[in-house]
């Protein structure tokens, strides 16, 4: 098998395997139900994985990675605080309300915590945890230009962040997984932005 062709089905495998830990949980998976699913022998499912728990990791590192950079980019600290946090704002409920990797890295990282507690924490380490310290970054920039007043910005930052999600992400994670309109994650950025501004703003 040449690389390309192999680099293809380690992709099918890997999106085949996202669909069915996020439908199944990981005690539902087997490595039968992610070879069907990826139309692939089950000999080439074990080239590539040698257990379902190697599958899993890296099923779970895979959907990290498309999440981790999307939001609270260092140089929005070059705007004013009004306009930067409306802009994080809308970065997070778009995150939230759009991106189904968001929905499917909760639902596999829960599925598999009990078998996995290590990298469920690792997962929050490196994916919540890592962007609200983007966002206390910010805040304190921010703070030293006396645009924004805050005592707490590690608070503040995780505050900023469940303001985002409200009526957006409990409604994915828990029903539909439908994609939110981007005219309502514009509503509730706007929403969150002005909440967090009257507590905050200078």
């Amino acid at each position: 098998m040449n690389g390309a062709v192999k680099a293809r089905k380690h992709e099918a495998i890997l999106s085949a395997a996202t669909r069915v830990f996020v439908r199944e949980g990981f005690n539902g998976t087997s490595m039968e139900q992610v070879a069907r699913e990826a139309k692939v022998a089950k000999p080439t499912l074990y080239n590539h994985f040698p257990d379902k728990g190697a599958l899993y990791v890296t099923v779970v590192e895979n959907a990290l990675r498309s999440v981790r950079n999307e939001i609270a980019k260092p140089r929005l600290a070059e705007l004013p605080a009004r306009q930067g946090l409306l802009l994080v704002a809308n970065q997070l409920t778009d995150l939230f309300g759009r991106h189904d990797s968001v929905v499917h890295l909760c639902c596999i990282a829960v599925g598999g915590f009990e078998r996995f507690p290590l990298a469920t924490a690792a997962i929050m380490d490196a994916g919540p945890g890592r962007g609200t310290e983007k966002i206390r970054v910010l805040l304190r920039v921010w703070c030293g230009r006396g645009e924004l007043t805050v005592d707490d910005e590690q608070i503040a930052a995780q505050q900023l962040v469940e303001l985002c999600k409200v009526s957006i992400f409990n409604n994915r994670l828990f029903g539909s997984h439908e994609k939110v309109p981007v005219a309502q994650c514009e509503r509730v950025a706007r929403a969150a932005h002005d909440t967090f501004m009257a507590r905050y703003g200078a």
